[in-house]
């Protein structure tokens, strides 16, 4: 693992699952508050694009403000294991994510930190702006028990794109892959990261095992997927999230979470 980043003194990894890396960081001294931490995001998806459309597209993002998203401070080029783009927050210090959580953070935390990011991408619907890659990796926890959502890696203003590789295909609407994405594949998405994290696996279970291009054939033609066993009132979030008619789905992104906070009190 590399020590620095720029004037970033590096303390740990807190992910780095082949597309997005997450560290634990110190502020560098230019930025005050000497011995403060931040988070730095390496953006792999994004390093395919031209730096300037890449800088571009994380300004978008990132004139977002909500408790739900990082605050980001700067972006840049650094070396990491050939991908270069990085976005440093300034938002209390990444710890995991919801892919690896800690084994005492029970349901209830977990709908609640989703619910944080369901705010979080409702603010980035309410400006223009998509997510496209929500997964239980880029539900990151942080040291003071709050909950962000990871910069959206490639979503390019109300228009997804389908990348192969982040998030998991498992997360990924099927609308999507048929032309169709917009909002509700944010909802998509939501619905099927409530399902692994209270349940331990992703809808289509068996998704990750079949050849990508028998995974994609296979999510094209939009099957019903089937639930795994969960409490009801969760099930019933899951079930509304996953639907195939994106008209049968909670009509935004605070609607999801509304209803996750409503779970975790019962």
């Amino acid at each position: 693992m590399a020590s620095q980043i720029a004037d970033y003194e590096i303390e740990g990894v807190v992910l780095d699952d082949g597309s997005v890396t997450c560290l634990q960081a110190r502020r560098p001294l230019r930025l005050g508050e000497s011995g403060g931490r931040a988070t730095v995001w390496i953006l792999g998806p994004l390093a395919r694009v031209p730096w300037v459309a890449a800088r571009a597209r994380i300004e978008q993002a990132a004139a977002v403000h909500s408790q739900g998203l990082p605050e980001w401070l700067e972006a840049g080029i650094g070396e990491w294991v050939q991908r270069p783009v990085v976005w440093v927050s300034a938002s209390a210090a990444v710890t995991a994510t919801l892919a690896s959580p800690p084994p005492e953070m029970g349901v209830p935390e977990r709908l609640r930190a989703i619910a944080a990011v369901a705010r979080g991408v409702q603010a980035l619907h309410e400006h223009g702006r998509l997510h496209g890659a929500i997964c239980p990796q880029a539900v990151a926890l942080c040291e003071d028990g709050s909950a962000l959502v990871a910069p959206p890696a490639f979503a390019n203003g109300e228009r997804l794109v389908a990348q192969v590789g982040y998030p998991p295909l498992a997360y990924v609407d099927p609308q999507l892959l048929r032309g169709n994405g917009g909002r509700w594949s944010d909802v998509w998405a939501l619905g099927a990261t409530i399902h692994q994290a209270v349940s331990g696996v992703a809808p289509y279970r068996d998704l990750a095992q079949m050849p990508v291009v028998q995974a994609l054939s296979f999510l094209v033609q939009g099957p019903e997927p089937v639930l795994a066993e969960m409490p009801v009132n969760v099930a019933e979030i899951v079930s509304k999230c996953l639907a195939i008619d994106p008209a049968d789905r909670p009509r935004t992104a605070a609607d999801v979470a509304d209803q996750l906070e409503a779970a975790a009190a019962d």
